[in-house]
């Protein structure tokens, strides 16, 4: 059985056309297919017949990706970041701390090595003349006879007599 050439029909502006010259090969009938055909195109635009169970799966529908602009640094690093500043900064405020602290107590022991040579002259300037031997200047007083001692170092005196 001879086929006779079949002119193109024009479909919808876009859509592919049917062949214009007739196709060689073997024929199968309806009856013999063992699946379903369906139509795709093709090379050249023209419609290709293919079994169902021949294409591919359908292709795998993904979800439409976020395009906003992403932060210029990581909000992770940038509290990590801030996390170590601030360690630093707190230690560093420490370290200050015990610096102050360490001048308040050197402050303290000036102070106390002080006050501990004031107490040791004044204990110095009690004792020294019971140690050397002389006394307090004393005054004594007569009706009408003032008579002054006064006592130096080294066991010397002068006395006064009015």
């Amino acid at each position: 059985m001879e086929q006779l050439p079949t002119p193109a029909v024009q479909g919808l502006p876009g859509w592919p056309t049917l062949p214009d010259a007739p196709l060689a090969g073997v024929v199968q009938l309806h009856g013999e297919q063992t699946g379903t055909v369906v139509y795709v195109p093709g090379p050249e635009g023209r419609m290709v017949a293919v079994l169902r169970e021949h294409l591919p799966a359908a292709p795998a529908v993904y979800q439409p990706r976020d395009l906003t602009p992403a932060p210029l640094l990581d909000p992770r690093a940038q509290r990590i970041a801030a996390g170590g500043l601030l360690a630093g900064g707190a230690g560093w405020g420490a370290g200050q701390l015990l610096i102050g602290a360490g001048q308040v107590v050197s402050a303290l022991a000036g102070v106390g090595s002080v006050v501990m040579w004031a107490a040791v002259a004044v204990v110095a300037s009690r004792l020294a003349p019971a140690l050397l031997g002389t006394g307090r200047t004393a005054t004594v007083h007569h009706h009408h006879t003032t008579v002054t001692n006064s006592a130096r170092w080294w066991g010397s005196s002068t006395t006064h007599v009015r």
